[in-house]
């Protein structure tokens, strides 16, 4: 029988039509998009994530991913069909592990694998078995009382970051300089990370880590891990944090590739991703390392088992990569296509205003409009909402792709979009919230 179903769990990107048709179109064979929806948090993950598709026919199917004749139930009518099972968002992580037992014919990631790479203790801790030069110091704590204090004290050295263990990206992700400000941003942290679960629908119990800060360039590899271990990379992605820029945050400012990497230090790179793929187990799926370059060489900072944020876009706009369908190519146990010469300058930024308060004036939307290198622009926030960091579980302003094939221009168009972007803010603080 053809295999010609991809199945999605819980939600599928919008941005994987327009891979799906590429693919159809430059191969002839075609494919049928389904999402398998745990019908318990349904609500929640379509609020989140979003479902609607205008003009497009997609197929929505619904089980308790707890009850095996639920599940069996729903899938029957496709079983035989399915290419490939893929997981695109890092919230439905808990659902694709429930669905492993039910596809023991199809190349699949194990269950245990899931856990490690979801949860960062458990990330941590497989890591440093594997190979301690891949981590830095850290510790997971439950509180903010004296003896939690003494204790990191005893094993870390300021400045340390805290963040939660289960949460993607930069989201209640503080650094504190001394103990006043560690037992500040604990406790406030603390207060918070249950709403921000909430919101992001993470299902387990919510901790909070702290680590030695490292002081370095930040990278990311997104890389394609086979059945059998084989880990093929995309080419690396530079980051810059809002602290890189100005900001008391760790959001990720700007996304950019060619990453400025030589050929030596992108293996480098590579090969420290793999490590951390082999140290977790994986396999079946891509994996989304992000790294940081310091003087001694590549650490980890975390890795997910899905596709980065943005990276579809980055990948094509540089190099000709279908990084959606590739994704879904590997995880069925096929090749993924895989282009290293660049096409064009590339970068996403995510544009946060400089203060938190209310967000009272905005200007030069359409000047960024007009530039050379102007892709998209997605605004989430308007005049007269309340604006927060990353740090505060805040959405940015703006996210804004930029690419061109000429090197200077592009750098020009950066510069220019950095001048003549501007978010006037009120001074008035608002209360830290969730969504």
């Amino acid at each position: 029988m053809n295999k010609d179903i991809i199945l999605f769990v819980n939600a599928i990107r919008p941005a994987t039509f327009g891979a799906l048709e590429i693919y159809e179109q430059k191969t002839g064979r075609t494919f049928t998009p389904i999402v398998l929806v745990d019908q318990k948090i349904q609500e929640s993950i379509t609020k989140r994530n979003g479902q609607k598709h205008e003009g497009k026919d997609l197929i929505v199917l619904n089980a308790d991913f707890d009850s095996p004749s639920s599940l069996m139930k729903a899938i029957r009518p496709y079983r035989d069909r399915i290419y490939a099972v893929t997981c695109q968002y890092e919230n439905s992580m808990l659902e694709l592990k429930k669905l492993v037992p039910y596809f023991p014919y199809l190349p699949m990631p194990s269950e245990r694998s899931l856990d490690w790479s979801t949860e960062k203790k458990l990330m941590r801790e497989l890591l440093e078995a594997y190979d301690p030069s891949l981590v830095p110091g850290y510790m997971e704590v439950m509180d903010n009382s004296d003896a939690t204090i003494a204790e990191i004290e005893a094993k870390l050295t300021y400045p340390v970051v805290i963040k939660p263990s289960g949460l993607e990206g930069s989201l209640l992700v503080s650094m504190a300089n001394n103990r006043t400000e560690l037992t500040d941003i604990l406790g406030e942290t603390f207060r918070e990370v249950q709403k921000a679960y909430d919101v992001w629908i993470k299902r387990q119990k919510p901790r909070l880590l702290v680590e030695e800060f490292m002081d370095g360039d930040m990278y990311s590899v997104d890389t394609y891990v086979a059945a059998d271990g084989t880990c093929r990379p995309a080419p690396p992605v530079k980051v810059l944090t809002g602290r890189r820029v100005g900001f008391d945050d760790f959001f990720g400012y700007m996304r950019a590739t060619p990453s400025g990497l030589s050929e030596q230090e992108i293996g480098n790179a590579s090969a420290t991703a793999e490590k951390a793929c082999h140290a977790l187990g994986l396999r079946s799926v891509t994996a989304h390392v992000e790294l940081m370059k310091l003087p001694h060489g590549w650490k980890v900072i975390e890795l997910g088992s899905r596709i980065g944020g943005y990276r579809h876009d980055i990948y094509a706009l540089s190099y000709g990569i279908n990084h959606i369908m590739n994704d879904i190519l590997n995880r069925a146990g096929d090749v993924p296509e895989i282009f290293t010469e660049v096409l064009s300058s590339t970068a996403v930024f995510n544009i946060y205003a400089h203060e938190e308060g209310m967000l009272e004036r905005i200007e030069g939307i359409e000047e960024v409009k007009q530039l050379a290198s102007f892709v998209s622009l997605k605004q989430s926030l308007r005049e007269g909402d309340s604006v927060l960091f990353a740090k505060h579980n805040g959405d940015p302003v703006f996210e804004i792709i930029l690419s061109n094939k000429d090197k200077d221009q592009f750098d020009a168009d950066v510069r220019h979009m950095q001048e003549c972007l501007i978010l006037e803010v009120t001074h008035t603080k608002p209360l830290v919230s969730v969504n």
